[in-house]
């Protein structure tokens, strides 16, 4: 009985899982305004991510439950994967960053919620994709895995894009 009560009491001080977090970043030769000029159209992804085959912009996502109407964006997946339909959720031109959250498609994650920002460093850039989720049907490792591939992918198609070599991630 003791066993029992300690396992439910360290079951309940444990709580739920906190969710995970992931920022790649990469260094770009390139002055920051050209960068932002390249990724931060809410759209532009289709420009530099060689995994987007095609992002349509559709306005604005009107929820009842919501006040505000946020821009969305459905980018269709290479490799028949499907769609991605995703909102923008904050934008800092002055800042060079945009916020948006995942709201379905085929990726494994819940409460995605993820920035994208450009910022200055000497007569470069250093571009920073950072993302709070929680892992779904699959494992957090494997979760993260994916995603940091994705932006891995992401940040060497903006490095090509402005033509930069590839390098490791941070």
């Amino acid at each position: 009985m003791r066993q029992a009560i300690l396992g439910v009491t360290l079951t309940l001080l444990a709580g739920p899982a906190s969710a995970i977090e992931v920022s790649r970043s990469r260094d770009i030769p390139a002055p920051a305004a050209a960068v932002w000029a390249l990724i931060g159209g809410f759209c532009s992804i289709a420009l530099w991510h060689p995994q987007v085959v095609a992002c349509e912009a559709s306005g604005t996502r009107d929820d009842a439950d919501r006040e505000d109407n946020e821009p969305v964006r459905r980018l269709v997946v290479a490799g028949g994967l499907g769609t991605l339909v995703e909102a923008e959720t904050r934008r800092d031109e002055a800042g060079m960053s945009y916020s948006y959250a995942f709201i379905e498609g085929p990726l494994p994650v819940a409460a995605y919620n993820a920035t994208l920002q450009v910022r200055p460093n000497g007569t470069g850039a250093t571009v920073v994709w950072s993302a709070t989720f929680d892992p779904a049907g699959m494992s957090e490792a494997e979760a993260r895995a994916d995603i940091e591939g994705v932006y891995d992918q992401g940040l060497d198609g903006i490095a090509r894009e402005l033509g930069a070599p590839a390098t490791r991630p941070r």
